[in-house]
């Protein structure tokens, strides 16, 4: 078995003891976190022990654990936060903290199940990863806050310097951790062996081959399908015509955007023969014609539209991640997740997703307040944001749980269209 710089320093049994160690300050930091009433350092806490531990409780064996300076790099923002007395100042430290629990998970993912990423893609999982923990983070205090009156997170603007240090400190953490493991051979970084444990319960079947098409499940013949989709197109195109007559440069955006984006289906399956049949296209379509409902009229109006439209948009976000991972799964040797994953990793690329997308409101703000500026995207304060978040959560478990199967005619074909294409070695 090849020997990771960890184990060639220091064996398994003094690895695992400073593993151990990592979760005993874990715990005590978190257990007075608990008595002073301090959420965040208490959560961070739980979460350093929970996933330091998981190889010990996967594998039932004490000596089972990751390369010891990797809980220790955890337990670093934990032992900090305590020492600042600046509330926003500790939040920062404690979110940088996301970042090497990404990269433990990331390991653990690697060690414990039949996984396989090529580097560059580790590293934007392990961005993902961390984008996504700061995501629940932020949603738990924000909840916590909603029912005990408390303001731990005062603010959207607090939230989102949040989620920037956690996403930015996880590319980070990533590209680091690329560069020191890079001349090492070895792949599994448990310092336990792996050896004997049941694989195949990681490769499940999904029995897609079997599954019908989205146009065949829905409860509307194929005609109908259609005369929806074209109904919504015409509404579309009735809105880009209010927009130019008004004018309103933010709907004839808006809207041009969102009736181009109906074409994209049909473009494909004419252009590259990708199998979008019409339940597909009634997806997407519905989507993007309710967001831009939405930006029309809706959205200043009522709430519940907004809450809505996420989810919905949410699903297709997690249609695009599942495509992505299936595809590269199936073109490059390299890259493989197993079926009983793919779920997971559908929720963290669309939970990621939105905190980028949360960010880059956040900048488009900045920006039209910094040069008076009128902006397609923008924020509405702390609830909308956190809405968002959930509401695309929910979105992604959806289409993780139920919409998978209806979108593997179309990765299918693109991987019979990439078949012959030459694979580009990103490791060399």
């Amino acid at each position: 078995m090849a020997r990771t710089p960890t184990r060639r320093l220091h064996g398994e049994r003094s690895n695992a003891y400073l593993s151990w160690t990592a979760v005993a300050v874990a715990l005590l930091v978190g257990g007075g976190a608990i008595l002073t009433g301090t959420l965040h350092e208490a959560v961070f806490a739980a979460s350093v022990a929970a996933v330091t531990l998981l190889p010990a409780i996967v594998l039932d064996s004490r000596r089972a654990a990751l390369p010891w300076e990797i809980p220790v790099l955890a337990v670093v923002p934990l032992v900090a936060a305590v020492l600042v007395p600046d509330s926003f100042a500790r939040q920062l430290i404690l979110y940088a903290g996301a970042a090497p629990l990404a990269l433990a998970l990331t390991l653990e993912a690697n060690a414990l199940t039949e996984i396989r990423l090529e580097r560059w893609l580790a590293v934007g999982f392990v961005t993902m990863l961390a984008a996504t923990i700061a995501a629940l983070w932020a949603t738990l205090t924000w909840l916590f806050d909603s029912v005990a009156g408390t303001a731990i997170v005062p603010s959207n603007d607090w939230v989102m310097w949040l989620f920037i240090v956690a996403t930015g400190t996880g590319l980070l953490a990533g590209v680091v951790f690329d560069r020191y493991y890079r001349g090492f051979p070895g792949e599994e970084l448990v310092s336990a062996p792996v050896d004997g444990i049941d694989q195949d319960r990681f490769a499940e079947k999904t029995g897609a081959d079997d599954h019908p098409t989205l146009e065949e499940h829905l409860p509307l013949p194929t005609v109908v399908q259609r005369g929806l989709v074209w109904a919504m197109r015409l509404g579309l195109f009735g809105m880009l015509a209010y927009g130019v007559l008004a004018p309103q440069s933010e709907l004839i955006t808006n809207a041009g955007l969102m009736l181009a984006i109906t074409f994209v289906p049909t473009l494909l399956r004419r252009r590259y023969d990708l199998p979008f049949d019409a339940g597909l296209v009634l997806w997407v379509t519905t989507v993007v014609f309710l967001h831009a409902l939405g930006s029309a009229y809706f959205y200043e109006r009522t709430f519940w539209w907004h809450n809505l439209t996420h989810p919905l948009s949410a699903t297709l976000v997690g249609a695009i991640g599942y495509a992505f991972i299936r595809t590269l799964d199936e073109h490059r040797d390299d890259v493989h997740l197993p079926p009983g994953l793919v779920p997971l990793f559908v929720v963290v690329f669309v939970a990621a997703f939105g905190v980028v997308w949360e960010i880059s409101e956040f900048g488009f703000d900045v920006l039209a307040a910094a040069y008076d500026l009128t902006m397609p995207l923008t924020q509405h304060g702390l609830d909308d944001t956190m809405t968002d978040v959930v509401f695309n959560t929910i979105g992604a478990s959806i289409v993780a749980a139920w919409g998978l199967p209806y979108l593997d005619p179309v990765t299918d074909a693109i991987t019979d269209r990439l078949e012959g294409w030459p694979v580009v070695d990103y490791d060399e």
